[in-house]
């Protein structure tokens, strides 16, 4: 008789094992891969410091049809008849995973719970919400989360409402983990939390799209002091190994090298070569539509920063067409990187991207956008509508020649934030604004277009010089090391509005910068 329930009840009690809404989380899923969707899995993490007992509790996966017909799962229950055949505890830092038999063997054993997805899948594809209850008279909601709420934004509408508090606005964009294929690398990034068991209890902060890890942690390592990539170790053509893509793989180019065939199409038409010279990195799905890249890092304690040239040409793009990208940091991005800033009287972007970054887009005509060149920095906070995220100004480009620019963005862990465009290299326009303070969360690059495979109008995102770092305050030209250079640079351009110099983004350059720098003379050198 199965009585593994009963008995982990008297076991807790007598061994004082964490029974009162202990911090088990949903460390970690996958809810749609390529054709079908045979490597879904849902990985429960014990972030509490005592043995739990999970054996009978439900994870409950649901969405808003009338009945809900999304399947649930008993845990210990490895017969499917609703009740547990064996006692499940999990120790601190213990993961338990409930997936399908090809992820077991592709994990080589990591599945505990093994449940056959059938034809099409189990965990669906649309809004829907998993959630991980200790059944009762009073059920108790441990954990839960929300994907794909684009589809129906009103949680209350249709999340049970005990629920909703464990959601934080769930998570807004469209995720999907590629095998390969012959339109797909294969770049398998899943859900999951930045750290394990991190929970705010809003899943935009606490989740990002990472590389898969079922059975273990997710902990990517943090961005140093400073991290620079110029791709040259690389030979053209290879896969940086510091980043993941989702439909494709980023790809290391020879910018001075066209290639737009069907195979190879990394790098669509020749450009100049950066400031950098020789390799740089090229994000596309040469297919058409969007695709990502995200960095193997991970931000923390809500400092970052990046600095960067990248290939721009503001020329409007033909008739009804546009082309976007975001490069962000403090947050994650989804597979598809659907169009940001997109609205129309009856639609908003999809587009899940969270965090701070700068944003571009031309367009011209294309239904949901402004016919502009323009370049913005914006806050997607924890995702959602356009209308929720916070733009702190924008740059027009129109007119501006195709080209190599520098982009610098800079979070500290007081909220502000600093963006600097180096249209002129000498003196660069500066946004400022503040956003949430003590995130975590990585660095990445989106990119969608509605060209076609048009190579001589196409211009996907190719970066070089690549730098991820913790800003230090007072350093000026953001090499990472406050010295005469930066001294110089606030004496010279005292009393006036040089961007770079102005290092509190008061607007001025004044004694108060200047202290700054002298104040902070030496660091990180």
């Amino acid at each position: 008789m199965k009585r593994f329930f009963g008995l982990a009840l008297a076991l807790a009690l007598a061994s004082g094992m964490a029974l009162a809404q202990p911090r088990v989380v949903i460390n970690e899923f996958a809810y749609d891969d390529t054709g079908t969707d045979d490597l879904e899995f849902i990985e429960l993490y014990n972030a509490d410091t005592v043995p739990v007992d999970i054996t009978g509790w439900i994870v409950d996966c649901g969405d808003q049809l009338t009945g809900d017909n999304n399947r649930d799962f008993v845990i210990g229950d490895d017969d499917g008849d609703g009740i547990p055949d064996r006692q499940v505890i999990l120790q601190p830092g213990q993961f338990y995973v409930i997936g399908t038999p090809n992820l077991n063997t592709r994990c080589g054993g990591c599945v505990n719970q093994i449940f056959d997805p059938g034809t099409a899948g189990v965990l669906e594809n649309d809004n829907e919400w998993i959630a991980l209850i200790i059944p009762g008279e009073t059920r108790t909601v441990v954990d839960a989360v929300a994907y794909e709420v684009n589809r129906a934004p009103n949680l209350a509408s249709w999340v049970p409402a005990d629920i909703v508090p464990q959601l934080g606005g769930g998570l807004w964009g469209n995720y999907q983990s590629l095998e390969a294929g012959s339109n797909t690398d294969n770049a398998f990034m899943t859900i999951g939390r930045w750290r394990d068991g991190y929970d705010t209890n809003v899943n935009g902060h606490d989740f990002g799209h990472l590389p898969p890890t079922p059975s273990a942690s997710n902990n990517l390592p943090a961005v140093p002091s400073r991290l620079c990539f110029n791709f040259d170790n690389y030979s053209v053509g290879d896969i940086p190994t510091e980043f993941t893509g989702s439909y494709r793989e980023p790809r290391v180019i020879d910018p001075t090298q066209g290639d737009n065939t069907a195979a190879t199409a990394y790098n669509p038409n020749p450009i100049p070569a950066s400031p950098s010279g020789g390799n740089a990195m090229m994000v596309r799905d040469w297919a058409g539509g969007g695709n990502v890249a995200v960095a193997r890092y991970v931000y923390e304690n809500g400092t970052a920063g990046y600095d960067l040239y990248i290939y721009i040409n503001p020329a409007a793009p033909p008739n009804t067409r546009v082309e976007t990208w975001m490069i962000g940091l403090l947050g994650a991005a989804e597979s598809v990187h659907n169009h940001p800033l997109f609205a129309t009287s009856t639609a908003v972007s999809a587009n899940g991207m969270t965090g701070v970054g700068w944003v571009f887009r031309r367009a011209n005509g294309a239904t949901g956008h402004p016919t502009e060149s323009k370049l913005y920095l914006v806050d997607a906070g924890a995702g959602g509508p356009p209308s929720s995220w916070n733009i702190y100004g924008s740059i027009d480009l129109a007119g501006q020649s195709a080209g190599w620019y520098r982009l610098r963005l800079e979070v500290y862990s007081d909220g502000r934030v600093k963006g600097l465009f180096y249209g002129d290299p000498s003196s660069p326009i500066g946004i400022t604004g503040t956003t949430a303070t003590g995130l975590v969360g990585g660095f990445y690059i989106g990119y969608r277009e509605t060209m076609g495979n048009n190579a001589q109008v196409i211009n996907p995102v190719r970066v070089d010089g690549v730098c991820l770092y913790i800003p230090i305050e007072g350093d000026v030209n953001g090499d990472g090391c406050v010295d005469d250079a930066d001294l110089l640079s606030a004496l010279f351009a005292f009393g006036g509005d040089n961007a770079e110099a102005d290092v509190n983004g008061d607007g001025i350059v004044d004694d108060a910068d200047l202290l700054t720098v002298l104040f902070a003379f030496g660091s990180g050198c």
